[in-house]
């Protein structure tokens, strides 16, 4: 393989150049908009889907650690049995 220093791109074509335009400012503003629809889109998407998936850990965990209701008495005092 050839090192970039020894690659001769050769002379630049004088009708491409001629081509040269600067972009125009409508364009940088369309480009913009879509960046950030696609930006707002893929935040939206990631909030449908995590909201949902956290709402369920959380029934789930409070599933999980509940208090035993056979362990709880009402009235009792702490350390006797009832009778």
């Amino acid at each position: 393989m050839q090192d970039a220093d020894e690659i001769d791109p050769g002379e630049p074509l004088q009708a491409l150049a001629n081509f040269e335009q600067e972009a125009s400012r409508n364009l940088i503003v369309q480009i913009r908009r879509s960046i950030q629809r696609r930006t707002t889109v893929g935040q939206l998407a990631a909030f449908s889907v995590c909201i949902p998936l956290l709402m369920l850990k959380e029934f789930l965990s409070v599933l999980i650690t509940r208090p035993d209701p056979r362990n709880s008495r009402k009235g009792g005092t702490h350390g006797e049995e009832a009778s």
